[in-house]
């Protein structure tokens, strides 16, 4: 589906109305940074988004839906932001975007269905795909191997997994488990759960003779409810022995034990605040399923603006990267909730009416700020914070007064103290006899879960072997364009290769003999952005059957110009027969890529200086440029000159060396840095002889063209050094050279077939000419 043009209409850079005409074929589109030729880019990009979004405009100023960054900023009232994007078989996809940012598709081809990452390639995208991480890296080639839906079933296994774990609160179940345990170690000890039973049928038969019940834990509550019964007939004196020996047995030693090894181990696992955070991705979680706002979105642990549709994922990338430290997090938490609740008992039973008189004693005691510290706590307050200092100090206040009701309680009456020991072990028997179908609940859970995480690991393993046979296919592509890009470079063995961790894609090379692991230990920037090429046209290599465009989109910034070079071999050798759109705003190369590539495949365009958003993005009529230094003649007409030259020097360099012309002898980069001026004189001297015009029967000296060219070479000489070197040229002097220098270039060109001198070498080691042989060069016979 190759492109024919592209409408823009108050888009990005856009006035009302900016055509990009491809004719279907190949194209190379010049312009300055700032010109809008990212405009017709971002149009495609925009036709891709189901969304309807530019990535690179996906900030916090460009509103919800792009609906500050994608109009025109000038866009007149009674105008609307639309483009259209027309394809060679009059096939169209147009889209037309309302002030709210919201947009409306029509049009026969769904370009939806198209893969932006096989098809459009930007420069900033090249260097952040190869500085990501090998996680992200995974995430961004996996769908582009095919393997994106296999992705998703595995991460909806995942998610299964976690749905089963947070639905059933098996966390919440092994925290009451663990609880329970430690309650049965402190009542029980290593007792198995027969000799318990036994227990509790004695403390039946003794409390509740008459009773028919057989089922345990209904026993407990028997004889739980028979003892409650018979402590309420004590005399307050006795309660009062009651109400001390629940103190005494309650014994939180082991709960303080439990904080102070979650605090030891969440010390060693996080840095600071982190614990904060794992708090607020908690509640960011629960915020997130609820969440229907269209608006961005600022993360609560991190701080990142995020869109509503990312917002789930970005917390649960968050909670997934600190999953370790979450469970020791919530490890803590139980044990400070267990902790918290034996001071509240603790508290509760302090404020009993019987414990009054013993109370005032403790008051006129040493115990007596101790006491007073327990009437004033605030035990849901420790949730907050409770750090060794704190736990000191309750742990500090607390267990004397454990210790003084215990001292008290040991000169209960044997028949008080005995009521409340078999209560207390009623009571501890009836939670861990009822745990036990807790814990078979608990071991279905995680029997479930070992079979849902078997099926996610069998999942992922299909991934791997998959991943590594299209991997290995894509990276011999890739080592073949490396090559072409970099021949005879010590810089070989350019792969793709999965690390031994789930989830993870990177780059492997060898550096002279040595293997590297990634490009960022060795490679220059320019190097790791040409790789990042290599493999982005290796996958969009795998696109060809769909015979979609491939769009480039400034993608050489960092290249030099060796390296520069060898993309159009590049672009022939696998891209032949598909449309290639390059966008550049190197002069230079756009000059060398107007004389390498076919003029049958390719066009070529130049785009004038942006000036205003009411003229928005406009086209020059010529491809040489000079109307971007036609655009200096009112303010500077010195830089109008300046940039004449300089194309001139590109031009002309160039075309000499496709006239074997004879320039004298200069070492090192001397060479590569003549002028324009060097190169008109020696064409104008061995003009005379060389270049020649075809009459009706013979051919004769192009006297006509040599005429221009000594034209332009005069006013080189005086009005464009004048411009390179100060500022005394006039308008008319600028005007009067960017012309003379405009009709010098023209003459290389043929009229008749409109193709340059340069074309052929029709006749060998003779000459070379242009496609109708109207004009030639003769080599040599200067």
């Amino acid at each position: 589906m190759r492109i024919d043009k592209i409408n823009l209409s108050w888009f990005r850079g856009a006035a009302d109305s900016a055509v990009l005409d491809c004719s279907s074929k190949s194209l190379v589109v010049y312009g300055q940074n700032g010109t809008g030729k990212s405009s017709f880019v971002d149009a495609v990009e925009y036709a891709i988004s189901k969304a309807g979004k530019i990535d690179h405009l996906a900030h916090e100023y460009s509103g919800t839906k792009q609906e500050k960054a994608v109009p025109n900023t000038h866009t007149p009232d009674d105008c609307g932001t639309k483009f259209s994007i027309r394809f060679k078989d009059d096939e169209e996809c147009s889209v037309a975007i309302g002030r709210n940012g919201t947009h409306k598709r029509s049009g026969v081809v769904d370009m939806t269905a198209w893969d932006y990452r096989r098809t459009v390639l930007r420069q900033d995208e090249i260097s952040r795909f190869i500085h990501s991480s090998k996680g992200d890296k995974y995430s961004d080639l996996l769908p582009l191997l095919g393997l994106g839906e296999l992705e998703v079933a595995a991460e909806n296994v995942r998610q299964l997994a976690r749905a089963v774990e947070q639905q059933s609160k098996l966390k919440e179940k092994r925290g009451v488990a663990g609880e329970i345990d430690r309650k049965r170690k402190l009542a029980f000890d290593d007792e198995s759960n027969d000799d318990i039973e036994k227990k509790v049928a004695d403390l039946h038969a003794a409390y509740c003779p008459s009773s028919t019940e057989t089922d345990t834990p209904a026993l407990c509550v028997e004889i739980i409810n028979a003892l409650a019964a018979r402590l309420n007939e004590l005399s307050t004196e006795n309660l009062r022995h009651v109400t001390l020996r629940a103190i005494a047995t309650s014994k939180p030693a082991s709960a303080f034990a439990a904080v102070r090894v979650a605090n030891a181990k969440l010390a060693g696992s996080v840095e600071p605040l982190v614990a904060e955070r794992l708090v607020v991705l908690e509640s960011a979680h629960a915020y997130g399923i609820k969440l229907t706002t269209e608006d961005n979105i600022a993360c609560p642990a991190c701080g990142q603006q995020v869109g509503k549709d990312r917002f789930k994922a970005h917390i649960k990338a968050e909670q997934d990267r600190l999953q370790e430290i979450n469970a020791v997090f919530k490890a803590r938490r139980a044990a400070i909730s267990t902790l918290i609740d034996e001071l509240k008992t603790l508290k509760s039973n302090f404020a009993k009416t019987e414990l009054q008189d013993w109370q005032a004693e403790l008051r006129s005691g040493p115990l007596k700020q101790q006491l007073e510290w327990l009437e004033a706590l605030d035990a849901e307050s420790l949730r907050q914070s409770l750090d060794e200092g704190v736990l000191g100090e309750v742990e500090a206040n607390s267990l004397p007064l454990i210790d003084a009701a215990e001292t008290a309680s040991q000169n209960s009456p044997p028949a008080v103290k005995t009521l409340s020991d078999d209560k207390s072990i009623a009571e501890a028997a009836k939670a861990v006899l009822e745990a036990n179908s807790l814990a078979a609940e608990i071991e279905k859970l995680e029997s479930l879960l070992a079979f849902v995480s078997a099926t996610e690991a069998n999942v992922r393993e299909e991934i791997r072997v998959k991943s590594e046979a299209a991997i290995a296919d894509i990276s011999d592509d890739i080592g073949q364009m490396w090559k072409v890009l970099h021949p005879d470079e010590p810089i070989d063995e350019v792969r793709l290769y999965l690390p031994d961790s789930d989830k993870a894609i990177d780059i492997a090379l060898k550096f002279h003999g040595k293997d590297q692991d990634s490009p960022r230990l060795t490679l220059s920037e320019g190097y790791r952005n040409s790789l990042g090429l290599c493999i982005f046209l290796a996958l969009a290599k795998r696109e060809a059957a769909s015979d979609r465009p491939l769009i480039l989109d400034d993608v050489v910034v960092s290249f030099d110009r060796n390296h520069r070079g060898m993309i159009v071999e590049l672009l022939e050798k696998e891209f032949s027969g598909r449309q290639v759109v390059l966008l550049t705003h190197d002069r230079d190369w756009f000059a060398e890529l107007r004389h390498q590539l076919d003029g049958k495949s390719w066009n070529f365009r130049s785009l004038l200086p942006f000036q205003t958003p009411q003229l928005g993005i406009r086209w020059s009529g010529t491809t040489t440029n000079f109307d971007e230094a036609r655009a200096h003649l009112k303010e500077r007409p010195d830089s109008a000159c300046n940039d004449a030259r300089k194309i001139m020097d590109v031009e002309l360099s160039i075309i000499a060396e496709k006239l074997q012309l004879r320039l004298p002898y200069r070492r090192g980069d001397r060479n590569d840095h003549r002028m324009s001026n060097d190169f008109l004189e020696r064409i104008v001297a061995d003009g005379r002889k060389c270049f020649q015009k075809k009459d009706v029967t013979d051919y004769s000296i192009y006297a006509d063209a040599l005429n221009r060219l000594e034209n332009a070479h005069k006013l080189l000489l005086t009005w464009g050094n004048k411009g390179s070197h100060s500022q005394d040229v006039t308008t008319g002097e600028a005007s009067k050279l960017i012309e003379a220098c405009e009709q010098a270039l023209e003459v290389f060109k043929c009229v008749t077939c409109e193709k340059p001198v340069t074309l052929s070498e029709a006749g060998g080691p003779e000459w070379v000419q242009c496609n109708c042989g109207g004009l030639r060069w003769r080599y040599g016979k200067g």
